[in-house]
């Protein structure tokens, strides 16, 4: 294939233009300092995943702390004029309470509304005698108020997903935490509120794709509501009793498409983040994830799609029809044109995916200052039995819009729910490589 004047053809509407970058060259100076750490730094295999805040609520593919808070300080310690901390795909808010922890203005956005909660709870620190007290008043309020189905919410599959002695727990938690608890400490309990949600559904919740329970394990399934809701919350009441010992910034939490920021160019000096690993329907399901407790919470602003739509609205989740950007990236062309082989239908899919990427990028560049910094964390997927290599794809697709690779790593990831190996295509016999690492790059805009 002739790299220099590559055009790969996805189906009968649509192209892929490429060009090539230069070969990938680092900073020997930043390269060399990563080398130079002990093997296996960056794998944080036997550390507390949960310090601080970092264990109000599970969240799909969460970024380990440990790597966010080596990643600040290992620029910082370069490049103490850092003061801006930027999170375009923040998640629950990991990269965000580690910046806040190291002295830095932090701000973070997501398309999803939970994530927003989950990043303004962690972010904030109360003063722990006031949330008990306001705790300990709910627990007294709730246990003894009478509902029926005519409290119940409206939403479709409502008893597919919960047990009626469960929608009655939650009606019940819902209303006194909505009229009884204060408007700014309403984020730290709603937070309880869905982790207790998404534990006492019918969904197998050790999944983040959203699957019901078979039939013999739901006939058994009498989970206790607000005893699961009471943990939660004293779990929590923990985490924010240290968080709150620590001096803190705070957090500003935007609601804003990675692909269309709303902010000036060049206001951030750092960003930290984790892409989505590709669309949300075949990697990880952000919205179903989050689809059950944000039919039970209020939380959506008029820009929000449904919770039933969350996914297609992110990265890759609506196929393009027809030409997009020229894409820089011979590694993703050669990608594009193996499973193109295989499957032109799953092809198109990821075309559309990098394709969102790279508006993103676009955006990414923009509202990153001249010698700011980009750290990312990656994990490479596979499709149809190819890799695809998105720290080199991101880093190829950058170097138009002015960023310049720092140093490259990995890390492995110590306990992964997924199987070392898969059988993507159903076939007996035929296993595929599931994600078992992450690749971790710094950029660099140029500029001083």
């Amino acid at each position: 294939m002739d790299l220099h004047a590559t055009l790969k053809r996805i189906d009968e509407k649509g192209w892929v233009r490429v060009s090539v970058s230069e070969p990938l060259q680092t900073n020997e100076e930043m390269q060399r300092a990563v080398d130079a750490l002990p093997e296996g730094y960056w794998d944080f295999a036997s550390v507390d995943t949960k310090e601080w805040t970092h264990g109000y609520h599970a969240y799909p593919a969460m970024m380990i702390p440990q790597v966010a808070r080596s990643l600040i300080q290992f620029v910082r310690d370069r490049h103490p004029d850092i003061r801006t901390l930027f999170d375009p795909f923040m998640g629950s808010g990991t990269s965000l309470v580690e910046g806040i922890l190291a002295g830095l203005a932090v701000t973070g956005s997501d398309l999803n509304p939970l994530s927003r909660l989950l990043a303004r709870a962690k972010t904030t620190a109360w003063e722990p005698e006031v949330l008990h007290r306001t705790a300990a008043a709910l627990t007294r309020q709730v246990s003894g108020l009478h509902v029926d189905e005519r409290d119940w919410p409206d939403f479709k599959n409502l008893t597919f997903w919960f047990k009626p002695a469960v929608i009655n727990d939650l009606v019940r938690l819902k209303r006194v935490i909505q009229e009884g608890v204060p408007d700014s400490q309403k984020p730290f309990f709603w937070v309880a509120f869905s982790d207790t949600v998404r534990w006492v559904s019918n969904s197998r919740n050790a999944e983040f794709k959203l699957y019901r329970l078979d039939d013999r394990r739901l006939e058994s399934w009498n989970p206790d509501t607000l005893g699961v809701f009471h943990k939660t919350l004293e779990r929590n009441l923990r985490g924010n009793a240290r968080f709150y010992e620590r001096p803190r910034t705070r957090a500003d939490i935007q609601a804003f498409d990675a692909r269309q920021l709303g902010f000036e160019e060049g206001v951030f000096d750092l960003m930290v983040t984790s892409p989505p690993y590709g669309d949300s329907r075949t990697t990880v399901a952000y919205g179903q994830f989050s689809r059950l407790s944000l039919e039970w919470l209020d939380l959506a602003e008029p820009v929000d799609p449904l919770p039933r739509h969350l996914d297609q609205a992110m990265l890759g989740g609506k196929p393009q029809q027809g030409g997009g950007r020229e894409l820089a990236s011979p590694v993703l062309t050669r990608a594009l044109t193996d499973i193109g082989d295989r499957d032109p239908v799953r092809a198109r899919e990821v075309w559309t995916f990098y394709q969102d990427l790279d508006r993103s990028l676009v955006e990414l560049a923009r509202v990153l200052r001249p010698g700011g910094f980009q750290c990312w964390v990656v994990g490479n997927r596979t499709v149809k039995g190819v890799q695809l290599a998105t720290d080199r794809i991101i880093m190829e697709l950058s170097e138009p819009y002015g960023l310049e690779p720092q140093a490259v790593f990995s890390r492995i990831i110590p306990a992964k729910r997924m199987p070392k190996e898969n059988s993507p295509t159903n076939e007996t016999g035929k296993k595929g490589s599931t994600m078992n690492g992450e690749q971790i790059f710094i950029l660099r805009k140029r500029g001083s």
